[in-house]
């Protein structure tokens, strides 16, 4: 019935479009109201290789968006989206032998409360400019900076609020300047102050080896970003980034990213280096420091590079990330994921200090079908999951493997996507494993299967 129903909705929109379409075509005349209408269907799915407990999901969302025409460079935007769970394991419910909560499907719905099953959520409204050379954003909006951005791999992204501005004087550089007040972090149905942010997600322990407790204890007022990106030549790009926490941290990114002509053939050289410095800022947080984020005499150095392949057809890479330096390199989770280059979709590398990760990633492209096969495989070397001080959230070292396809239909299906995600971790740490290491960590299969579908008007 369920599915009926949904069948409808689909093809009530499609109807929509056409008529949209039709009335376009006979007016010739831009509307004053540009919109865009997005449904999502996820299903999700984990299940352990010991007696944990397994979940699964299958989510719901749909989006409306609306932005007016241009006037003199000035124009307003802004998206509702509302969300469901249509079926889902008892979620609420706790492991039997860890005690804890799932992670994984609860981020399809809301996990300050995952017993709602329907809410809605003004992601985005705001003021807009544009001209040439110059651009500006108020009030609430998308972003994707290297610390905070959509880390869009649930029913809806991260958004913010605040204003951003950006600039490009030539067609080499581009600034921009960020200043949030507020953020809605993937998998709520809130907004909050940047401090009551940090931890909606799972603390894990602190630095003296207790349960973290800077959840509702965070004292942060904004948060500042400073970008500029320099095309050097047509395959050179180069990116430094400042990402200011207030009373929490500072973290400086550097990154340059070069493609190399190969004579006499179609493929590229891909190369890539990052350096991130971090070091804490004021008080952490929170001057107890039981209540503290962050500590702040921490000194974080992250070192990332890449080297591959590419052409038309597929693209291949390999790389390498080294975190070190004093304490835990920390960004909240609720914000974004990491930007390291061994990045691995479905977990982080953040929360730690002496750690060496390895992977690589291939990706085919079938450019006239529309099909698109990918593989990533990891092996990520963290510190003993008793050394609390660097592995904030006992997590032992793991290899991880992910395999994944995507189709869009050129022909029959404009504006619809599809998803599918086969993803294990597995423990590398020898020696009898805490049941708390491995619930929600390794030693799983996970399965992700997504429905995209979209539908514009202008």
């Amino acid at each position: 019935m369920k599915a009926f129903i949904l069948l409808i909705f689909l093809s009530s929109f499609s109807q929509v479009n056409y008529a949209q379409e039709q009335d376009s075509l006979k007016s010739k005349k831009p509307a004053l109201i540009q919109g865009t209408v997005g449904l999502r269907s996820f299903w999700m799915s984990t299940s352990y290789w010991e007696e944990f407990k397994d979940d699964h999901a299958l989510g719901q969302s749909a989006f409306i968006q609306l932005k007016t025409k241009d006037y003199k460079g000035f124009s307003l935007l802004g998206r509702y989206t509302v969300f469901g769970n249509i079926t889902s394991s008892n979620l609420t419910g706790r492991d039997p032998v860890t005690g804890n909560f799932n992670r994984y499907e609860v981020g399809l719905f809301d996990v300050n409360d995952p017993s709602d099953k329907f809410f809605g959520k003004l992601e985005e409204l705001q003021l807009r400019y544009n001209s040439k050379k110059f651009s500006a954003v108020l009030g609430r909006m998308s972003i994707n900076m290297p610390f905070i951005n959509p880390q869009d791999g649930r029913l809806s992204p991260t958004f913010v609020e605040g204003f951003s501005a950006n600039y490009r004087p030539d067609s080499k550089n581009q600034f921009s300047a960020d200043f949030i007040g507020r953020i809605s972090p993937r998998s709520t149905s809130g907004w909050y102050d940047v401090g009551e942010s940090i931890g909606v997600y799972p603390e894990g322990q602190s630095v003296l080896g207790k349960p973290s407790g800077y959840t509702g204890n965070t004292n942060s007022g904004f948060v500042t970003i400073l970008d500029w990106k320099h095309r050097v030549t047509k395959d050179m790009l180069i990116q430094v980034n400042h990402t200011y926490v207030d009373n929490i941290s500072s973290t400086l990114l550097s990154q340059v990213n070069n493609d190399w002509e190969l004579e006499g053939t179609s493929n590229k050289l891909i190369t890539g280096l990052q350096v991130i410095l971090q070091h804490g800022v004021g008080e952490g947080g929170n001057p107890d420091p039981l209540k503290q984020y962050k500590d702040p005499d921490d000194l974080n150095f992250v070192f990332s590079g890449r080297i591959g392949l590419k052409n038309p057809k597929m693209i291949w890479w390999a790389n390498y990330t080294r975190i070190d330096g004093q304490g835990r390199f920390l960004s909240p989770r609720e914000w974004g994921r990491d930007p390291f280059f061994t990045f691995i979709p479905r977990e982080r590398n953040e929360g730690y200090n002496q750690v060496d990760a390895l992977t690589t990633y291939y990706q085919r492209n079938f450019l006239k079908s529309g099909f698109q096969v990918y593989g990533y495989a990891g092996l990520h070397f963290l510190p003993e999951p008793s050394r609390v001080e660097i592995n904030k959230y006992g997590f032992p070292s793991y290899a991880q493997l992910n395999f994944g396809g995507k189709y869009a239909p050129s022909d029959w299906g404009k504006g619809l996507d599809f998803h599918l995600i086969l993803m294990s971790k597995i423990n590398m740490l020898s020696g009898e494993l805490k049941p708390q290491w491995i619930y929600n960590k390794v030693n799983m299969v996970h399965i992700n299967f997504i429905v995209n579908y979209t539908i514009q008007w202008k």
